[in-house]
């Protein structure tokens, strides 16, 4: 009998669940969770079959744990050890794969990095997948992409559906077709920001899918989009994507926008533009296709100065005059800020070159020297020589005595509007609250792929406090 036993141990060691198997296992286990806590419930199996490989690998073997949650400072619960980014972490024990469930929303719902992923609606998985990732549930850089893949290719949106009592789901093992539902309208999906007669009125003014503003490919996309999932199905790197829309950060967006996938132009396909009530100078630049600066430098504008509802804003040429501005309006006092409102009046300010063609200012022409003396600096320079040229022969006739020219004093630099690195010595820089990436890279005068590649960041995700290496 005990050597019955250890013949079918190897046997009973090769069974292993099917992805099939794990989602009809713990399918109402999702459904319930996401009608409970709003995560639809194809992210929830989607991360529990990446996570657990399908339910088979050894952490959620020995400790229930189907989502990879680690212990973190506010875990009073039981724990285990397993190798994952490094070796013997402490990672969340549970006693049921329900609890397991349950512990997984009140990860996302009580941390305010997740905080933008409610706001999605329940059937839009790919925003919630790009999402997880760019909150930095993930350091795998294709994460997305995987739960994406998992989720259509076994048809777990129909176990949302299913929760949203919109289909009935069929059996997983036995579903090779994907279930047909009902589309509700889109106001009432629950996560869906309300449509207001402005926004409804502007959405229909754009055609659907990807169209072109002055000559560029753009799109018209709702409030709530992921950036980073634009980037990524467009094939544009996200930093290009931030940098064609005049954005500095690359978090959701909070209202309906025109989204450029190419470099804005120098200026309009029109004369001007005038200026809607509440309209801003960001959202000119989008509809008219035209860059900010450029926008700025044409009307002699300061950043952060907006105009006021009804001026006209030169798009092609120079602004004779600053438009009048927005109450309220203030231009940003901060050293970094362009400023392109101080040129002489008449005086029309030249195209510059690209950035990084040639772009940095030309230096001032030098100072012509100047002596207290009275004596030209020609002559003096000449005089100079002669003395030289006299020690080196070891002359000793005596020249015309001349006065000593008084040194000239020391040119004044002008201030620094950016902190520059000091070659040879680290820089370091602590990132505090509201900052980006974006905006620290500009602040200390290098590109985001250095920062990124200093720090070994696998994203533009950072975090208060973090240290950050900006010069060196």
């Amino acid at each position: 009998m005990v050597s019955f036993l250890i013949g079918c141990m190897p046997l009973l060691k090769a069974q292993t669940l099917t992805t099939q198997q794990y989602i009809a296992r713990y399918k109402d286990i999702a459904i319930d969770e996401m009608r409970r806590s709003g995560i639809p419930a194809s992210i929830k199996l989607a991360q529990g079959i990446l996570e657990t490989q399908s339910g088979n690998g050894w952490l959620v073997l020995n400790s229930n744990n189907h989502f990879g949650i680690k212990c973190k400072n506010n875990w009073v619960g039981e724990t285990v050890k397993y190798d994952d980014d490094a070796r013997q972490e402490c990672f969340r024990k549970y006693s049921s794969a329900a609890d397991s469930y349950r512990d997984h929303s009140a990860f996302l719902k009580n941390n305010p990095r997740y905080a933008f992923l409610f706001q999605f609606a329940l059937e839009d998985y790919k925003s919630w997948a790009y999402g997880l990732k760019q909150a930095g549930y993930a350091t795998s850089k294709t994460y997305p992409q995987q739960l994406i893949k998992i989720i259509e290719d076994y048809k777990l949106d129909q176990y949302t559906q299913e929760g949203l009592g919109l289909a009935k789901s069929t059996p997983a093992e036995n579903s090779n077709s994907r279930t047909a539902v009902q589309e509700r309208p889109a106001a009432s999906k629950p996560g869906a920001a309300a449509q207001t007669p402005a926004k409804q009125a502007a959405a229909k003014q754009y055609p659907r899918g990807l169209f072109e503003i002055n000559g560029r490919k753009v799109l018209y996309l709702p409030a709530g989009t992921s950036l980073i999932q634009v980037a990524s199905e467009q094939h544009i790197r996200l930093s290009r994507l931030l940098k064609y829309n005049d954005l500095s950060s690359d978090a959701p967006l909070t209202t309906n926008m025109l989204i450029f996938l190419q470099k804005k132009a120098k200026k309009g396909k029109d004369d001007y533009h005038v200026v809607a009530a509440g309209e801003t100078m960001h959202a000119v630049a989008q509809a008219e296709g035209i860059q900010m600066k450029w926008l700025r430098r044409r009307n002699k504008l300061r950043e952060g100065e907006e105009p006021a509802a009804g001026e006209k804003l030169a798009l092609d040429g120079y602004a004779s005059n600053t438009p009048r501005l927005a109450k309220g309006s203030k231009a940003k006092e901060d050293e970094e800020a362009e400023n392109y409102s101080l040129s002489k009046e008449g005086q029309g300010i030249k195209d510059v070159p690209e950035e990084g063609v040639g772009a940095a200012p030309a230096p001032p022409p030098p100072a012509p020297a100047s002596s207290n003396s009275g004596i030209p600096a020609g002559m003096i320079e000449d005089l100079k020589k002669l003395g030289e040229g006299n020690k080196t022969a070891g002359s000793t006739a005596q020249g015309p005595s001349v006065p000593a020219p008084s040194p000239a004093p020391a040119p004044v630099k002008p201030a620094a509007q950016q902190p520059a690195p000091v070659r040879g010595i680290l820089q370091y820089h602590d990132v505090q609250p509201k900052e980006t990436a974006y905006g620290i890279a500009k602040r200390y005068n290098i590109t985001i792929e250095q920062l990124l590649q200093w720090n070994n960041l696998p994203g533009t995700d950072i975090k208060i406090g973090q240290r950050l290496l900006v010069g060196k």
